[in-house]
Formats: C-alpha cells, structure tokens, sequence
C-alpha cells in the first residue's frame, strides 16, 4: 500500500516515527487478522492484515457469519470483540508500523486503532489489556511492547477472560498447587545451548499432578503437549527443554532448533516474554511474564544479602540476615552468568551460601559490575556493585 504519512507509532512523548495508512475493514477473520481495504493502494480488494503485538487463540472455521465460527476456547470471543471496536469506530481504521514491509505469513504486519468518541483506541492494548489475546513480540516492530507488555501483566493481575483459570470448564486437578518458571537466557550463547532454555512446571503441593494432554507455549504458536501419564511429583518438578533429547519421567524434549524465548535487552527494545500452561480444555492455568511490571515482590525481601568479593579468588555469598528460616527456591544469583535455585535450599538465620557462577570460573570484572539476587521473573531482591556498575 502506498504510505499516506507518518506519525508517533505511540501516544506519550520519546514514541519513534511510524508509517501510517487509514482503510475500511470488510470483516474480521479472527482476534488478530481483519480484512480491509486500505486506501490509495489503487484497488478495492480486500487485503488480510496481521496486527502487531498480539496473539489470539487459534480459529479454526472463519466466517463473516459468528455461527459459524469454530475455533480453541478464547477464540471466537477474541474475534467478537474485534468486530464490536471495529463496528464503534464505523468500520475505519487506522493502520501502522514502523517498517512498511514487516509481514507475517505474507499479510502486513499493522497496528491498527479505530476512532471510538473522538479518540483513537489501539486494537491490540485492547485485547491484551481485557484478556482476549497474549501480547506476542514481532521483531523489527517494537514500539508497542512496553505498553502490551504492561497490558498484559494487569490482565493477568485482574484475572480477566482468559485469565480465569477455569472460564473453559472445571478441572482437571483445578487446586493443583503448581508453578511455571522460564529460563529464557541459557548459559553462553543460547543457539548453542537449547537445552539450557527450559520451562519448569513445579508442584508445590502435597500430590502428584497428572499433566498428560496438558501444554505449554510460548507467545507465539509454537506448543509442547505432555504426553499421557506425565506427572509433576509433589514438592518437585517436569522441565521442558527447547533443544532435543531423551524424555525421562521429569525431563521432557521439545526438539527445536532454535530459542524460543525472547531475552531480555533494553539496548535491543526487547522488553521480555511469557510462557504460558494450559490444560486439555484451553484454560491458562499457570504463566510466568518477565520481566514482572505489576504486583512484584519476593519473601525474601529484606531478610537476605550479598556478599561479593571480585579481586583475586571470587566469592559470592547469599546471606540470610533474618531471625527465621528463608527458602531461596525460585531465585537466581546473576551476573554475567546465573545461578539458579531450582530445588529447595534453606538457609538457617544467620547462615550463608557460597555461589558459583560458570563453574567457578572468573566471571566478575574488576573494573566494574553487579551481582544480583531476583526472583524468576526477575525482580531484583539484592543487589551488589562496584566501580563501574550499577544496582
């Protein structure tokens, strides 16, 4: 289509510049395709445009008819309200992106708002933001991540739509007491290390959890599926590793090729990522979203420091200065290289914890740096620097 102008891809000030068109829609295909007739692209056909940012559950029947629609549970309502935005803004759209060529399948990847009461409403913070749709990054088209992202983790907060952990039905195991942890940054370079990229399904309750039929994802379509008689053991863990490998009853193989889950990169505007698990019945019944944005914290808050000595033999220390017991499962100690408290690991008041990063290497600059405690999804605990880092 022919380029009109450009504008701010996002309202606020810093937003970078983005190309812009305007169009009618013919219909909408699904909760993140429209059909639409841009304008001045000389024809009147219809052109199927994919909305940045979002990823709507899977549609498996399309129809400009809703009885017609079939698809996975979250689907048709994420079509549905679409159609209700699309209708309050009169059927017009506005379209950007920040390349005019990012594509998706061969469909325009667009950003897309309708004019509802005077005032230009994004489509895609719309569904992210109520539950209709997981916010998925798109490289190249960054500018509406931070916003989706935040949408996202208030939706999660409210517990709205697909959210609700049993909006598809009852059950099964519906008060499994269970967990989901990403490792989304493996040891040294993570195209090497697949493996060391995994998704960790914990059990903090007292049974087994049968998981067979259940599935996990990232925010795009990629699924792992956990085969019949799957179990998470009780106080225990089934990781999910991305690469290829021998399935055992707690270590699972996913097979890809390449990393699925985004690192997090200011310098690169990539914000984060989610990995999400749902049961056989499409209920989102567990996620973890990183960097957290909303409602972030941790026990140990207050109760825990580090100690970092970077000249000459390394060592670095978890301390707990607290007058009761602290578990630091479900924390890592980062650095250049991290290490991960997967398993139970109770330090007694007043006790400390030596810890080895990259196998106990020199890892740590002298001239300068941090080490951190945070949490999974990474929420910083404590902190300790010096020369040139910063905390």
């Amino acid at each position: 289509p022919a380029e009109a102008a450009t504008t701010a891809c996002r309202p606020g000030a810093g937003s970078p510049r983005c190309s812009v068109w305007t169009g009618k829609v013919s219909w909408v295909a699904d909760g993140d395709t429209l059909l639409v007739d841009v304008n001045g692209d000389g024809t009147r056909t219809p052109r199927s445009i994919r909305l940045i940012g979002v990823q709507a559950m899977e549609q498996h029947v399309y129809s400009p008819q809703p009885a017609k629609r079939r698809g996975d549970c979250h689907a048709i309502e994420a079509t549905a309200r679409v159609e209700q935005l699309v209708k309050a803004g009169k059927g017009v759209v506005r379209m950007t992106a920040q390349k005019s060529g990012s594509q998706s399948r061969s469909r325009p990847l667009r950003s897309m708002s309708v004019k509802i009461n005077g005032k230009w409403r994004d489509i895609g913070e719309d569904l992210v933001r109520h539950g209709y749709a997981l916010w998925l990054p798109f490289a190249g088209e960054w500018a509406w991540d931070s916003a989706y992202e935040l949408a996202e983790a208030n939706a999660a907060a409210e517990k709205n739509l697909m959210w609700d952990d049993d909006y598809c039905g009852t059950g099964p195991a519906q008060d499994a007491q269970l967990t989901v942890w990403a490792n989304s940054d493996a040891d040294g370079d993570d195209a090497t290390n697949l493996n060391g990229e995994w998704v960790r399904i914990g059990n903090t309750g007292a049974q087994p959890v049968p998981i067979g039929g259940w599935w996990v994802r990232d925010s795009g379509l990629r699924r792992y599926t956990f085969a019949a008689g799957t179990e998470v053991p009780a106080g225990g863990a089934v990781y999910v590793h991305v690469g290829k490998g021998t399935d055992t009853a707690t270590d699972k193989y996913w097979g890809l090729t390449a990393p699925i889950f985004t690192n997090v990169d200011p310098l690169g505007h990539s914000v984060g990522d989610g990995a999400y698990l749902f049961d056989p019945q499409g209920d989102l019944r567990r996620a973890m979203l990183y960097p957290c944005r909303v409602h972030c914290g941790s026990p140990l808050t207050g109760k825990v420091t580090l100690r970092v000595k970077y000249a000459g033999v390394e060592k670095i220390e978890v301390v707990n200065t607290s007058d009761q017991p602290v578990d630091l499962q479900g924390h890592a100690v980062v650095s250049r290289y991290q290490h991960r408290f997967e398993e139970s690991t109770v330090l007694q008041p007043g006790e400390s914890l030596e810890v080895q990063l990259a196998g106990g290497r020199r890892v740590l600059d002298d001239a300068g740096g941090e080490v951190r405690l945070q949490t999974a999804d990474m929420w910083t605990v404590a902190c300790r620097w010096w020369g040139t880092g910063k905390c």
